[in-house]
């Protein structure tokens, strides 16, 4: 990337290889998250909310519903490990879209919980919103 950044003023204006990289970049972490029907559900719960706290089995019936209504898709986990799983691959992703997610436990019981929050008050469009702005 140095060498392409050193020679690119030859051919574009400055700053041109470091722009597209990074839309390349953004590109593919947006793919990924994409192929991925839990970590697309994530960030459609939190397009509307800055924080959710709660088990993986609450995060499972929380991905499985939307405002109400049951939805069942395939590709999504069946069971609260798996999502939990599921969600530590995609952990490294969903943070550079600003979805910042925490395993711990609390309390004497050491109860596993799931922290999810949107980091440094960042937007986190959708699927449909970021397609729109393309």
């Amino acid at each position: 990337m140095i060498w392409a950044s050193a020679c690119e003023t030859g051919l574009w204006p400055a700053g041109t290889f470091a722009r597209a990289y990074a839309e390349n970049r953004k590109r593919a972490i947006e793919n990924i998250i994409d192929a991925d029907p839990a970590a697309t559900r994530v960030r459609e719960i939190m397009a509307d909310r800055s924080a959710w706290t709660g088990t993986a089995a609450d995060l499972l019936r929380a991905v499985y519903t939307a405002d109400g209504i049951s939805m069942r898709q395939p590709g999504l986990p069946q069971n609260p490990r798996v999502l939990a799983g599921r969600l530590r691959r995609a952990q490294t992703f969903l943070r550079s879209l600003g979805i910042e997610i925490a395993f711990i436990r609390e309390g004497r019981a050491g109860t596993r919980v799931i922290r999810i929050r949107n980091v440094g008050g960042q937007t986190v469009p959708t699927v449909s919103s970021v397609s729109s702005v393309s």
